[in-house]
């Protein structure tokens, strides 16, 4: 079976080591150095990409640019996002929320529990797109004339 997609946007080589070290075994990882590179592997291939962990604070484009431009585009549509940051200050996760962050990761963080928040997100996403296939399903589904239908009768009905 083919691994999901993970894109890393972090400025820090170090962070972004770290987490590759942490997820590289269950995920494929692709690696951004900063905000627009982020951008622009996501216009891309954006659709490859199951979760980005951001960043807030990195060059040429800040992880809360990165959100809105994903937002804007309605890229996490089919993307969940998670912030990673050291700024875990109550302002800065709400501004993640409320630019449409699924999940806030504080640094410094334990492995088991960024492994487990990741693959909690991505099921609880993975679910989401099922159900709404499902949906979507139905609707076309009730759109087709109903061919199974005995053709209209003239006269009343007997029973």
């Amino acid at each position: 079976m083919e691994k999901q997609k993970i894109l890393i946007a972090d400025d820090s080589e170090m962070n972004r080591a770290l987490l590759v070290d942490i997820l590289e075994d269950q995920y494929d990882i692709v690696e951004a150095d900063n905000g627009a590179a982020a951008i622009d592997l996501l216009t891309q291939c954006g659709g490859d990409f199951s979760l980005l962990l951001l960043d807030i604070m990195m060059p040429e484009m800040d992880g809360f640019e990165v959100l809105a431009y994903i937002n804007r585009y309605h890229l996490n549509d089919t993307l969940a996002v998670i912030m990673i940051s050291a700024d875990d200050s109550p302002a800065n996760i709400k501004r993640a929320y409320d630019l449409g962050a699924f999940d806030y990761i504080s640094r410094p963080f334990d492995a088991a529990i960024v492994r487990r928040r990741i693959s909690n997100t991505m099921l609880l996403y993975a679910r989401q797109r099922h159900l709404e296939n499902i949906i979507a399903e139905q609707f076309y589904e009730s759109l087709r004339p109903h061919r199974d239908l005995p053709a209209a009768r003239k006269g009343p009905l007997r029973g």
